[in-house]
């Protein structure tokens, strides 16, 4: 499972505010981020929950809700192509939204795309289609030609 940390590293490349020189995302210049990370990504959790793999139906009357993210080093309670695909563009998009209102739109229309192709459902596998009938039923037996 993919923990805060991991999307906050994730969002912090694509605004390309880590350190240039290591690559570290936990610096001086980052820490109002991650700051406000936390909460940020508590929001989204409950907007991207109904498309993730993890999602199960609550009790009868009530909305489920994925667990809250309490630390860096929890995990998400997303599945992971969520987390790593997702995630990082709504989080970059909120980080960057007063301080860079060019960049912040496009996180945000990315993040809006990629939760587009999430609302579409999940992968579909093919399976044989069973012949309850049997070979022996003929399908025009019962339909004529006008």
């Amino acid at each position: 499972m993919i923990t805060a940390q991991e999307v906050f590293d994730r969002a912090i490349h694509l605004m390309d505010e880590q350190n240039e020189y290591t690559g570290e995302t936990d610096t001086v210049d980052t820490a109002e981020y991650k700051g406000r990370t936390l909460s940020i990504l508590n929001v989204l959790r409950g907007e991207l929950y109904p498309f993730s793999d993890t999602f199960t139906d609550g009790e009868p009357g009530k909305r489920p809700i994925c667990e809250k993210i309490p630390d860096f080093t929890s995990a998400i309670g997303l599945d992971d192509y969520i987390c790593e695909s997702v995630m990082p563009y709504g989080l970059a998009a909120t980080l960057m939204m007063q301080e860079n209102p060019v960049s912040a739109n496009f996180f945000q229309q990315r993040y809006d795309e990629l939760k587009s192709l999430l609302a579409r459902g999940m992968p579909a596998v093919s399976e044989d289609i069973e012949d309850v009938y049997g070979s022996s039923f003929d399908h025009n037996v019962y339909g004529a030609w006008a």
